[in-house]
């Protein structure tokens, strides 16, 4: 009898043991590495760096004080694998990932600035036509919806080609519809990539500005409209726009929607996390619009210069006032607003409000614009009539 005690005892001992042992090699096969991001010239942090391990799908970006978390378990990865840390105006870093050690308490990596590089000059005799064009698929009938979903981390990418006629063109800005977004607010960054490979795959980043091109999608905007100019992006051929996750607010699972259709000769592609593979989606790309403005060869025909003679035919002046309202008391004050800015996205145009907060435009319907004035929301809407409108402008909140 007291054998039997003791054998069963020695049992439920060893049971306990490795039930703990399992129980340790389960908790420790998750790595999480905390780390930060700095400027190796100036020491300030990073913000919105890619960090990950190279087409594995595993990665993050850094907060806007440069730091991040970065977590993968063991089984995941293999020896040779390669953690990649890079940044626009930055050398890329990389770190094999036999270097990381479960005792290191914070990783902390430096950038180093690319050397500023003087922008080509070219010279030519040759006679250019500026022309103001949009291209893209923003008015895609709606055959299929472009999402993001809760298994993208920071860092994951949509993308869709934008296919166009060969020829210098400048990009101006950038558009797109949003169907669904029930997070408070998304945080994203527009890349301008040149196709690369046979599959026409993203390949270097077209924004060489250095700066990020950064944008916060509301939950209550139904349209995004993005200005390019500040970073001076040109192409000369078919160019892809990709938008990258960097944060999530008021919820913690990801669901974005936007439109998407079928157009042959293009496609999309999409990853899940900073430095992963790309992934061709096939031929559904989704809605963006992009207003460009193309520099074509007075001596050659092009069928552009008449794309723009349509277009003059069918514009319409429209014109109206711009008004803010401010409460006071029990009393809602109304003013007209002289100074302030209606810019019709499409063409490239801008005018601003008299002193009497009066405006006068040209637009066809379809158009996108944008109504500003300091210290309110701006307002952006399409037109479906090119009638006489007056644009009320809320205060900004805080």
């Amino acid at each position: 009898m007291i054998a039997y005690r003791y054998s069963r005892l020695v049992m439920i001992r060893k049971l306990l043991v490795f039930l703990f042992v399992l129980a340790y090699s389960v908790v420790h096969a998750q790595l999480a590495f905390e780390g930060e991001v700095l400027d190796a010239a100036t020491g300030k942090p990073i913000p919105f760096v890619n960090i990950g391990i190279v087409d594995r799908g595993i990665g993050t970006i850094t907060n806007e004080n440069g730091e991040f978390l970065l977590e993968f378990r063991r089984s995941e990865v293999d020896k040779g694998d390669i953690i990649r840390i890079s940044s626009l105006g930055y050398l890329s870093h990389e770190i094999p990932i036999t270097l990381l050690k479960k005792d290191v308490l914070k990783l902390i990596i430096r950038l180093k600035p690319k050397a500023e590089s003087l922008d080509e000059v070219v010279v030519t005799n040759k006679n250019y036509e500026r022309i103001e064009d949009e291209v893209g698929y923003r008015n895609l009938s709606l055959e299929a919806i472009g999402y993001w979903k809760d298994s993208v981390a920071l860092g994951g990418e949509l993308a869709s080609a934008i296919r166009v006629k060969k020829g210098l063109r400048r990009l101006n800005t950038l558009y797109f519809k949003i169907l669904h977004n029930p997070s408070d607010s998304i945080r994203i960054r527009v890349n301008i990539y040149e196709p690369q490979g046979k599959w026409k795959k993203p390949g270097k980043n077209l924004n060489e500005s250095g700066n990020n091109i950064i944008h916060v999608l509301r939950n209550t905007d139904l349209l995004a409209v993005i200005d390019l100019k500040p970073y001076d992006i040109w192409v000369r051929d078919d160019f892809i726009v990709s938008l990258e996750l960097l944060g999530v607010y008021g919820t913690e699972n990801i669901s974005l929607s936007l439109p998407a259709g079928k157009v042959n000769s293009t496609r999309s592609f999409r990853r899940y996390a900073s430095q992963g593979s790309w992934e061709l989606m096939g031929m559904n790309v989704l809605g963006f619009g992009v207003q460009s403005t193309y520099y074509a060869e007075k001596t050659r025909k092009s069928s552009i210069p008449r794309q723009t003679r349509k277009r003059e035919e069918r514009e319409s002046e429209i014109s109206g006032y711009v008004i803010t309202t401010a409460a006071n008391g029990n009393y809602q004050v109304i003013s007209r607003r002289s100074g302030a800015t209606i810019t019709n996205y499409t063409s490239n145009v801008s005018v601003k409000t008299d002193k009497l907060g009066r405006y006068r435009l040209k637009v066809v319907k379809g158009d996108i614009l944008g109504v500003s004035y300091p210290g309110t929301r701006k307002l952006l809407m399409e037109v479906e009539e090119p009638n006489d409108l007056i644009f009320r402008l809320d205060p900004e909140k805080n």
